[in-house]
């Protein structure tokens, strides 16, 4: 097969030979530990992986496969391979390098499968040594291009290599006093920094009306149950045969109990609960049957228990639990560099602070809106700038492409 020169089919050869390297190192030593890799060794290993490339560029001429990996005939096999295997790890749930694979293969943790990360070491040494190819032989109209396999190569390699060195560390912080210990995987951690919550709000949306069962407690569908969204123009809806009229919408308010009856009034306090003054009347089409039902419904709090309006013997008409539509921890940063930081973190618009990223992960849903802790994730990953660079350049290159591209047309 490699007498003559290597076609599609000697690529496809070439990676299938990878794969099964690399099952057999997968049963053989075990899946690959990315921690074992941690700064420097893993700056090591990249000075010496570009010193290869450097010395496979020179040598194309005198070895084959040195040859051979600057071909379009190696190019396609490596990208297909990647492509399947990348399908494969989006199709099967993947677990953390510190859990062992749920399968007997490991393709649960493909970022630690052998076969994997040898199709990928294969794609990021044909792109980059065909950017020293382009570097070395520099043309205009390659920019682009150039431009593509560079920021490609930058992105696989930081992002392979830098994930020895990210951290990742959940803290709970209180109202009551800076907080440095976090936990992963591996435990507590004393971290450089402190985060003392000083306030946390929330925003819900509104109120939702459903009807249970209220003997088996089961909505009514109860696989999809119909609901009324309570906004605060809402004045009249219906809800299966009843006829749901609001008379009265408190968003905090607090039960007063008297000798017949319970009533809620409007209360600012931690444990308040929304509570509404809700009129159920049964419908047969446009003809109302009986008498109208009056009573108040709440979802209930920590301090207090929710209330429902009984309908029928059978029937209920209860208000779900309200669902967070933001909410965010204002906070106080500590470091040792002697910084006192004060920011708002909510989701997905973290903090940065001496090289961590804090971002809002959680609260005490027992407490609801009125949470006096709040639990973030933070994040350090010194080689994240590397990764953004590699992908900047690689969707310049793609601009660049498309605009080149219409020039030419």
């Amino acid at each position: 097969m490699f007498s003559t020169i290597w076609k599609m089919k000697e690529g496809f050869a070439f990676g299938a030979g990878l794969i099964l390297v690399g099952l057999a190192l997968q049963f053989s030593v075990g899946p690959v530990h990315w921690s074992d890799f941690a700064f420097p060794i893993n700056a090591f290993f990249l000075f010496f992986y570009l010193l290869a490339l450097v010395l496979v560029y020179v040598l194309r001429h005198r070895v084959r496969l040195f040859s051979f990996l600057f071909t379009t005939e190696a190019a396609v096999p490596t990208l297909i391979y990647a492509a399947v295997l990348t399908v494969v790890m989006g199709l099967t749930r993947q677990v953390s390098e510190h859990e062992r694979a749920i399968d007997p293969i490991g393709l649960t943790q493909m970022l630690s499968f052998w076969p994997f990360v040898l199709i990928y070491l294969q794609l990021a040494t044909i792109v980059g040594l065909i950017a020293l190819r382009q570097i070395f032989h520099f043309r205009l109209r390659e920019v682009p291009s150039l431009l593509s396999h560079v920021g490609l190569f930058l992105a696989i390699v930081a992002a392979t290599l830098g994930s020895a060195d990210m951290e990742r560390v959940k803290l709970r912080a209180t109202m009551d006093m800076p907080e440095w210990r976090g936990t992963h995987e591996r435990g507590f951690i004393s971290l450089p920094l402190a985060i003392q919550l000083e306030k946390f709000t929330i925003d819900e949306y509104p109120p939702k009306l459903l009807i249970i069962n209220s003997q088996t407690g089961k909505s009514i569908p109860a696989k999809n149950p119909e609901i009324v969204l309570i906004d605060k123009h809402f004045r009249e809806g219906k809800l299966l045969q009843w006829r749901i009229r609001v008379h009265q919408n408190l968003p905090l308010a607090a039960p007063v109990i008297t000798a017949d009856t319970t009533k809620y009034v409007e209360w600012g306090s931690s444990g308040a609960v929304t509570a509404l003054l809700v009129e159920a009347q049964r419908m047969e089409g446009d003809r109302a049957v009986g008498k109208p039902l009056v009573g108040w419904v709440t979802c209930g709090s920590y301090l207090f228990p929710f209330q429902e309006l009984k309908l029928t013997k059978e029937l209920s008409l209860v208000m779900a639990r309200r669902e967070p539509e933001r909410y965010a921890s204002r906070i106080h940063i500590y470091t040792e560099t002697k910084k006192n930081i004060i920011a708002t973190v909510e989701v997905n618009k973290p903090v940065s602070v001496d090289g961590w990223r804090i971002y809002q992960l959680s609260y005490d849903e027992s407490m609801g809106r009125w949470s006096e802790t709040s639990t973030f994730e933070l994040v350090k990953d010194p080689w994240l700038p590397a990764v953004y660079m590699g992908i900047y350049l690689l969707l310049a290159g793609a601009i660049l492409t498309f605009i080149v591209s219409q020039k030419r047309r």
